[in-house]
């Protein structure tokens, strides 16, 4: 993940079916990157919050298998 002109608080979690997970969060993130090794089948991504004045882009760069990527915004 790069953000591109401010700073996000992130979120990367897993839920569905009665499960739920959170696999790391943080605050004021300029980007990062590394790994989600699913606990369990069903939805896992991310969440951003914007805490700065000014707009931030995030970009995400994925591999591996997964069965859909959306938006949810």
């Amino acid at each position: 993940m790069l953000v591109d002109g401010g700073r996000v608080n992130f979120n990367m979690h897993g839920h569905g079916e009665g499960n739920s997970v959170t696999y790391e969060k943080g605050p004021g993130s300029t980007g990062d990157e590394g790994e989600i090794i699913a606990t369990f089948d069903d939805e896992h991504g991310w969440f951003w919050r914007n805490r700065d004045s000014q707009p931030a882009t995030v970009t995400v760069q994925v591999r591996g298998e997964y069965t859909e990527f959306k938006d949810a915004s």
